[in-house]
This record gives C-alpha cells, sequence and structure tokens, in this order.
C-alpha cells in the first residue's frame, strides 16, 4: 500500500479520489486551505482519521514557492496526486489570478517533489480537456480529439477574458509540467489527466444546494427548474470514473510520463433534462422544467467528439453510462434538499 499526497483535498473531485484511496488501503495525507476545510471530511472518514490512515495538512497558498515543503517532508510518500488549481469567476487580473496561481501551483509542487521528497515515484496531475480542445473550431463536426492534440491558445489570447483565462491556465500549466520533466529530469514520472465535464454524485461538503460545484449545478439548476441546459462542452466523465483513473494511473507502470483523456463520450445538456421527465415526472411537472425538444442532442451538423482509448487499453478504465450517473446525482440531490440544503 502507498502513502499519498492528496492536494485540495475537499475538492469535488478530490474528495472521490480521496475515498477511492482510502477503500485501497493507502494511507493519505490531504491538503487544505484551512483546517475548518478539512472538518466534513474528518467526520465522514472519522474510521481513516482514527487509525491515522487520513491526515490534513494547511497549504494555504499553493502558489508560494516552497509551498509543499513542509508537508513532503513531514511524511516518505510514494505518489503524489495534484488535483488543487484555484478557479473562480469574479476575477479581475486574468494573469495575477488565474494564469500565474495555475502555472506556479503545478510547477511549484513539482519543484517541491524534486527538491525534498526522493521517495517519491509517481506525480498524477489533474489537467483538463481544456488543455486539448482547440476553441476556435467550435463544434468541430468530425473531429475526434486524441492525446495528441493541444489548445493552442497563448498565454496573450488568455488575457482576453475570464472564459480564455481558464483555457489558458489549464494549457499552460500542463504544458509547464511536462516541461519541467524535461528540464529536470526528476526520479518521479508525471501523468498528466485530461477530462472534460465532470459530473456525478458529490462527495465533498455541500453547504447549500447553490454552492454545488459548477458543473454539478448545471444539473441541479434544470432539476430545479431554474435553469435551461447550459451548453459548452459535448464530452463528459463520472467523476467516480476519473477518481478511479487517478488510483489507476498512480500504481501503473505503463502510465509513467502518459497524458491521457478520460471521458466517456458525448453527451449534450438535453439528455438532463430527458432524463428527468422520465424519472421525475411529476417534480418537473411541478418545477416547470422545460422540456425542449426531446432527442434532439447536438447541432444537425453534429459536434466534435473524443478518443478515450487509451486510458482503456492502458489504464483499464471502464467507463460508466450517463443515465447510472445521472440515477446517482439525483438521488444525491434529493438526499440532500432532505437535509434542508
Amino acid at each position: 500500500m502507498s502513502t499519498v499526497l492528496l492536494t485540495g483535498a475537499n475538492g469535488f473531485i478530490a474528495a472521490t479520489i480521496l475515498r477511492k484511496l482510502l477503500e485501497r488501503g493507502h494511507t493519505v495525507v490531504g491538503t487544505v486551505r484551512s483546517q475548518s476545510k478539512a472538518t466534513f471530511l474528518r467526520e465522514q472518514c472519522k474510521t481513516a482519521v482514527d487509525s491515522d490512515k487520513l491526515k490534513f495538512a494547511v497549504v494555504d497558498d499553493i502558489t508560494v514557492p516552497g509551498a509543499f515543503d513542509e508537508v513532503l517532508r513531514s511524511h516518505e510518500f510514494d505518489a503524489v496526486l495534484h488535483t488543487s488549481s484555484p478557479f473562480h469567476w469574479n476575477i479581475t487580473d486574468i494573469d495575477k489570478e488565474l494564469l500565474q496561481p495555475a502555472i506556479q501551483g503545478t510547477t511549484g509542487i513539482l519543484d517541491s517533489v524534486h527538491r525534498v521528497a526522493p521517495s517519491v515515484k509517481r506525480v498524477v496531475v489533474t489537467s483538463s480537456f481544456a488543455s486539448v480542445v482547440n476553441r476556435t473550431k467550435g463544434t468541430w463536426p468530425g473531429k475526434v480529439y486524441t492525446e495528441a492534440d493541444w489548445n493552442p491558445t497563448t498565454r496573450e489570447e488568455g488575457l482576453k477574458d475570464v472564459g480564455s483565462g481558464y483555457y489558458a491556465s489549464k494549457t499552460l500549466a500542463e504544458q509547464a509540467a511536462w516541461d519541467f520533466v524535461k528540464e529536470k529530469n526528476p526520479s518521479f514520472t508525471l501523468t498528466t489527466l485530461c477530462p472534460p465535464m465532470v459530473y456525478g454524485p458529490p462527495e465533498q461538503e455541500v453547504p447549500s444546494l447553490v454552492k454545488l460545484n459548477t458543473s454539478d449545478l448545471d444539473i441541479y439548476d434544470i432539476f430545479n427548474g431554474a435553469s435551461d441546459p447550459r451548453y459548452g462542452v459535448w464530452i463528459w466523465v463520472d467523476v467516480r470514473d476519473l477518481a478511479e483513473a487517478h488510483v489507476l494511473a498512480m500504481d501503473s507502470a505503463v502510465a509513467a510520463n502518459q497524458r491521457y483523456i478520460i471521458s466517456q463520450g458525448n453527451f449534450s445538456p438535453q439528455m438532463f433534462v430527458d432524463y428527468i421527465w422520465k424519472h421525475y415526472p411529476e417534480r418537473a411537472a411541478a418545477k416547470g422544467i422545460n422540456k425542449h425538444t426531446t432527442g434532439k442532442y447536438y447541432p444537425d451538423e453534429g459536434v466534435y467528439g473524443v478518443d478515450a482509448s487509451k486510458s482503456v487499453r492502458e489504464l483499464g478504465m471502464k467507463y460508466t453510462p450517463i443515465e447510472d450517473m445521472l440515477r446517482d446525482t439525483l438521488k444525491r440531490f434529493e438526499d440532500l434538499e432532505a437535509e434542508g440544503k
């Protein structure tokens, strides 16, 4: 069993990774920005905390040079799973608040591992399909994205607006990670995972349903009659599959210095609407959920696709169908509503 550092442990993706790591018997140290951010997870994973299988460490600003030195020195780690990347929409300085934190947060942890944690053999970085997709091509019918594709956005283009900044930050951060490995030739190997839209039952603390992670809020807002479907990215993955990919990549010899797209395939937010009307007809009627055009998922000309077969072939990934994700996610929303969230 491994000792694993999991950064941003209280996030949507990381909280699901944490559960998988503990289920497999690994020992985990999770970083959070403040001790209060760990309270919920301490309660949820009490057995692991009590048996010293789970500890938390505060790293309040991941962009400060050497931010991870102290925690990396505290244990003999076998692997690092780096999921934390600061992001919020109310940004005034794209370079300072978005680009630099993403790049420095990623290269900073690699530098710390390289300098102070020689026991680490594998670092897995949660990148994004944002570093793969070419936004200028739009829906790009007929295109099938693979790991060989890179978002061509430059730093300059990323400064135009927050949306461009987000895509640029993911691209530049992942490129910086690969450049670091090439230049420093560290004793660890790197794996990057590039998920698109990530949906699924939230394991993280949900203080109120309006404060859900951004992607799950896309589903809940439809379920609650608050919004029409929000369109943007045409491929998706279940958060539990993405968590599994992190654990598999951590242990897999073949994943050394490899990049993987982690995706079940195409989807349309209209599928959320159709599922809700089929399985929750009374609620859908009561909430006044607009049916739109049932079964009309994509523009007539089509949309791009994705080839995630490398993850299946090399990591052994099996992907959850969208119906199963929606069943489990909507059930979790109902539970949270029953709790008064």
